[in-house]
């Protein structure tokens, strides 16, 4: 085994496997089972392979044996609780560039839009709940919403159910954790270059390099330029850098600091139309942009600052600290094809109205998070034991545009003629003589969260293991938003919330587990910052003196490696319960009261890693269903959660046929999708195939080439409906070829 230094987050973990194996040396359990051993908890360390995933399988990269999170101590084959990890490998041979390319491809996660009263970009459903603000980086939360690369992502980890002892507020359907990439000890060079069809340009490089024995620097950068596939109009250009250095004084002390940065602009797509006789999306031809060119833009600016430290005192106590300071820019002014107006008998003169969304919103976070490991026993019993705090204070305010958005609250209506366009043969090209300028209107919200935790995983023999934790958050949230006319409005929450998670774990064999699990949620009023009213998770008079939501989750399932524990196969149970849901006040009909019920549940299955050394396969089938159980409004009770589907599938299959070429490539399918604003109504966006095909070819260790062909079928498919009474659609891309050029020196 390399002597290369440990990513932080394993060590902790490592260590404990040989002090728990000297503790319960002694006992019979142990002798009487001699396998369980050292190879049941195999530590992996491939930063002698230059750019690997130290979290991977060294011999099945689709297959993850650990978490970066401090807080998961046990491999992830332990973890009582559903965890889909998406690794580098995997990223790499989907062709994907963003992270709404990745979610596309994954069960039980849904895209949504972008609205008038939340922010255009990457929000996302988990177990059929608003994802967009349970997002982290390298376990400290990202807070606004904005559009992510994945040019400097190691893995993301998706958690799934209710994990507020983890994440903190909110949290509901899961979270979803960025791992950056860090510093390693051996040194290497990967430069690749990509051409495809829609003008798609990309560069990317990473470059790892040791100075001496104790600093190790890591530099990431991109630039992309790209049209969208079969979308007319619609491009998109960006470009960032990530940089990270590692320091090592001593043996037991280590320094880390990084700098993420990444803008991007281009023209924003809100798709096309619904109409209202077939209650799916208009027969329009695929192109039709509906946005006017001279007005529409999207603008985005991320930097994110990280300073780490972490002390050891032998294999019994780690301490590790993060420093944050980030900020992220979501500016565009995006044209919602909404309204068709159709009374006119020939269908060559029926129109609908570009509304003019938009949003000017700068979030800033500065966060603390201090860890502290322990790894001790009482007795012949092993404990993993995190504990810690977590300090954050968030901004976001948002200064509009001066243009009406049909949800956005105070923003006043500009006397200009509404801009219409034809609905079979739109003019994305009409001129539009007004500047861009603010409407006077701010909005502010600010969140202070004082968190303090404890995890703890009990081995209580090699078969037998039990994990818990608590958390309690200390939460304040306070909105200022000044209107046009001069008022003022002043709102805010304080909550206090406690949450908790429980895991029981079986081993009948090192290869398998069989779990049992239990775990909360609290979502507090106005959680979701990005949002301007109360039917976005924003704050507002109707929920401003709630309490927080209360969710809690129940899990059976089963893990399994195969293959020659290459091959990890998950099966889960699993119900999500929401005991006080925000409902409308049947007395008032302008308050919320916390009233309502609503569950899903399902089933989850997942796979990930080699069949054979040359076979690799990632995947999975989810289904949902999520219902309304109790309500205020008798029409909602019974009634589904709206842009859920119950059934999505898929699966990336790789054969290295030679030790030169590989190929392979992905089926996916989601099922029908309905929209509506609180339940399922009858507006849907038909289920639909999608498959994907790659291949790649070595020249020599250091030269390759892959080609990914995206979409191969064209088909006609939507990421997402909107949720008002007059919907539109986003519209998936089309079929489109990439060819990549990659050089590992």
């Amino acid at each position: 085994m390399t002597s290369t230094r440990l990513p932080l987050s394993l060590r902790a973990s490592a260590r404990a496997i040989p002090i728990a194996a000297a503790l319960f040396a002694p006992y019979g359990a142990v002798a009487a089972d001699d396998a369980y051993d050292d190879a049941a908890y195999p530590i992996i360390v491939s930063a002698e392979r230059g750019g690997d995933n130290p979290f991977a399988d060294a011999n099945a990269p689709y297959k993850i044996d650990r978490l970066a999170s401090d807080k998961f101590t046990a491999p992830l084959l332990d973890i009582p609780r559903s965890i889909t990890v998406i690794p580098q490998a995997v990223i790499q041979d989907l062709g994907a560039t963003t992270f709404r390319e990745i979610v596309r491809t994954q069960p039980g996660i849904t895209l949504g839009t972008g609205e008038g009263g939340n922010a255009f970009g990457d929000r996302i459903f988990i177990r059929g709940f608003d994802a967009r603000n349970d997002v982290y980086v390298d376990g400290l939360r990202d807070p606004g919403v904005t559009s992510r690369e994945v040019f400097a992502v190691q893995q993301i980890e998706i958690v799934k159910g209710p994990a507020s002892s983890y994440g903190g507020r909110g949290t509901t359907g899961g979270t979803v954790s960025f791992v950056t990439k860090a510093p390693q000890k051996a040194g290497f060079e990967v430069f690749e270059a990509t051409l495809g069809t829609d003008n798609t340009k990309r560069i990317t490089a990473d470059i790892n390099q040791p100075l001496g024995q104790t600093v190790q620097v890591r530099l990431n950068g991109v630039f992309h330029d790209a049209d969208v596939a079969g979308r007319d109009e619609v491009w998109t250009q960006r470009w960032g850098v990530a940089a990270a250095i590692a320091w090592q004084p001593t043996d037991e002390i280590d320094f880390g600091a990084d700098y993420y940065h990444l803008q991007t602009s281009g023209l924003p797509d809100w798709g096309v139309p619904f109409d209202s006789r077939t209650q799916q999306p208009f027969d329009v031809p695929r192109g039709n942009f509906y946005g006017v060119t001279a007005r529409d833009f999207a603008s985005t600016n991320v930097d994110i600052a990280t300073l780490k430290f972490e002390a050891r005192a032998g294999d019994f106590f780690t301490v590790d600290s993060k420093l944050r300071y980030g900020s992220n820019l979501n500016s565009y002014i995006a044209s919602a094809p909404e309204r068709p107006v159709t009374p006119n008998p020939d269908p060559a003169q029926w129109f609908i109205s570009a509304n003019p969304k938009n949003r000017n919103a700068n979030a800033q976070t500065y966060a603390n998070a201090t860890d502290f490991r322990f790894n001790f026993a009482t007795g012949s019993v092993a404990h993993a034991l995190v504990t810690g705090w977590e300090l954050t204070r968030e901004t976001v305010t948002n200064s509009p545009f001066a243009f009406a958005s049909s949800e956005t609250v105070g923003a006043p209506i500009v006397p200009t003629t509404p801009v219409f366009q034809n609905l079979w043969t739109p003019n994305p090209g009409q001129p539009w003589l007004l500047a861009r300028t603010l409407s006077g209107v701010s909005a502010n919200t600010k969140v202070v969260s004082k968190a303090v935790y404890i995890v703890d995983t009990i081995d209580l023999s090699p078969r037998w293991q039990l994990s818990g934790g608590l958390r309690y958050d200390d939460y304040q949230l306070r909105f200022h938003q000044r209107n046009l006319n001069g008022s003022i409005v002043d709102l805010g929450n304080d909550s206090s919330f406690l949450n908790w998670n429980a895991g029981l774990v079986f081993k009948p064999v090192p290869a398998g587990t069989l779990y049992l699990s239990a775990s909360t949620s609290s979502n507090p009023s106005g959680e979701q910052t990005d949002g301007s009213g109360v039917g976005y998770g924003g704050i507002g008079t109707a929920t401003a003196n709630l309490d927080p939501e209360e969710n809690e989750s129940f899990e059976a399932g089963v893990k399994w490696q195969v293959a020659d524990n290459n091959l990890l196969l998950t099966a889960a149970l699993f119900r999500t319960n929401k005991t006080n849901a925000r409902v409308n006040d049947p007395v008032t009909a302008t308050m919320q009261v916390l009233a309502g019920k609503q569950r899903v549940q399902g089933i989850d299955i997942g796979l990930s890693g080699n069949v054979t050394p040359r076979w690799q396969v990632y995947g999975g089938y989810v289904y949902l269903d999520a219902k309304i159980l109790e309500s205020t409004n008798p029409a909602e009770v019974g009634a589904h959660f709206p842009n859920i589907p119950a059934h999505s599938a898929s699966v990336l299959s790789t054969y290295q046929l030679t030790d030169a070429f590989t190929f392979g490539g992905q089926v996916g399918y989601t099922g029908t999708r309905y929209g509506g604003t609180n339940i399922a109504g009858t507006a849907h966006l038909p289920a639909y195939w999608r498959f994907d095909a790659t291949a790649r070819y070595r020249f020599s260790p250091k030269v390759e080439v892959q080609a990914n062909l995206l979409n191969l079928t064209d088909e006609l498919y939507y990421d997402a409906i909107y949720r008002s009474a007059t919907p539109f659609a986003y519209v998936a891309p089309g079929r489109s070829m990439l060819v990549t050029l990659r050089v590992n020196l």
